[in-house]
């Protein structure tokens, strides 16, 4: 993309994350932004920046620190997928029951970052992480993960290339 996607205008919002957190502020009592450093966003918000306990970043760390927040079971959200409905966060968590995870799936494959994740096995996580293993995949392999399917890949546009972004602006 050339830049940091989360800055990005998005529809009618300063930056994507802003469009994200308006959007789904409506779904759940409380919404909070997963980063590296909350430096980089000039706007308030509720951030969680990845823990220090190790010098890499990946999406593994970055889940590790979420669930590490939380006493309960969390919603997951790429900043990068405008698309996903209430409507499947609602879906996700009829499957979950007595999983660890429940993981969105559509034709295209799994979205491991649009699921609902138990903070339950977070020494399981932690363990992987000090392996070095920041596959989220394999984490998912390791504890009881269900996956709900839907029908649409649409819902789960991902944004990675800029005629993605181009793309996702106009339907807007």
């Amino acid at each position: 993309m050339g830049k940091d996607k989360a800055l990005l205008p998005f529809g009618g919002s300063k930056t994507l994350t802003q469009y994200q957190i308006q959007r789904i502020s409506t779904w759940f009592k409380s919404v909070h932004v997963s980063c590296k450093d909350k430096k980089k966003f000039d706007f308030a918000a509720s951030f969680i920046e990845d823990s220090h306990e190790f010098e890499e970043f990946s999406p593994l760390i970055a889940l590790y620190s979420i669930l590490k927040h939380f006493n309960s079971s969390v919603c997951i959200l790429s900043v990068d997928t405008p698309f996903v409905s209430k409507e499947v966060f609602e879906a996700l968590h009829v499957e979950l029951q007595n999983k660890d995870a429940v993981i969105a799936k559509s034709p295209f494959g799994t979205h491991q970052l649009c699921g609902i994740y138990s903070n339950k096995t977070i020494d399981i996580l932690k363990k992987q992480i000090e392996k070095n293993d920041h596959k989220i995949r394999n984490y998912l392999n390791l504890i009881d993960t269900d996956y709900k399917f839907f029908d649409d890949d649409e819902l789960f546009f991902n944004m990675n290339k800029k005629e993605e972004y181009d793309f996702a602006k106009k339907k807007f």
